[in-house]
C-alpha cells in the first residue's frame, strides 16, 4: 500500500488548523486570584482557587502537549516539502504506511519510536523525574 502524499498533506494541515485555533483560543480561563486578606479568608473559596489552579495547570499540561504535536505536525509538512516524507529521520527506512495512517505526522519507524522512548525515560530517570509531558509513547 503506497502512501498518498495529498491525501496526508491535507490531513495534516486540517490537523494543523486544529491545533493553532486551539493554542490561539484555549478553552479554560485563568483562575481569579484572592485579595490577599487574611481576615477574609472563606475556606470555599480557598477550595476553588485550588480547583481552578489545579485547571489551570492541567490546561497547561494541554497546551504543552497541543503546541508539541503541532511542532511535529509542521514538521511532517516540512517532510512531505523535502521529499523524505514516509522515512524515519534516524534510519532511513520506509515508514510503515498503517502507521503513518494512524499518526500522519510520525518521524520514526516504530523500532526507532520505541529505542527514542526509552531515551527519553532514562533521562527522565536520571533526573529522578517522571514521565514529563513531552514523553511520547507512539
Amino acid at each position: 500500500m503506497a502512501i498518498d502524499i495529498a491525501k496526508m498533506k491535507q490531513r495534516l494541515e486540517e490537523q494543523r488548523h486544529e491545533l493553532e485555533e486551539y493554542l490561539v483560543n484555549p478553552s479554560a480561563a485563568s483562575p481569579a486570584q484572592g485579595d490577599g486578606d487574611p481576615a477574609a479568608i472563606d475556606y470555599q473559596d480557598m477550595e476553588d482557587q485550588a480547583t481552578d489552579t489545579q485547571e489551570m495547570q492541567q490546561e497547561q499540561g494541554i497546551r504543552f502537549t497541543q503546541q508539541q504535536q503541532l511542532d511535529d505536525v509542521n514538521a511532517a509538512l516540512k517532510r512531505i516539502e523535502d521529499g523524505t516524507y514516509g522515512r524515519c529521520v534516524d534510519c532511513g527506512k520506509e515508514i510503515p504506511p498503517r502507521r503513518l495512517e494512524a499518526l500522519p505526522w510520525a518521524q520514526r519507524c516504530i523500532e526507532d519510536e520505541e529505542k527514542h522512548d526509552q531515551i527519553l525515560a532514562s533521562e527522565d530517570a536520571v533526573r529522578g523525574n517522571e514521565p514529563t509531558e513531552g514523553t511520547r509513547f507512539y
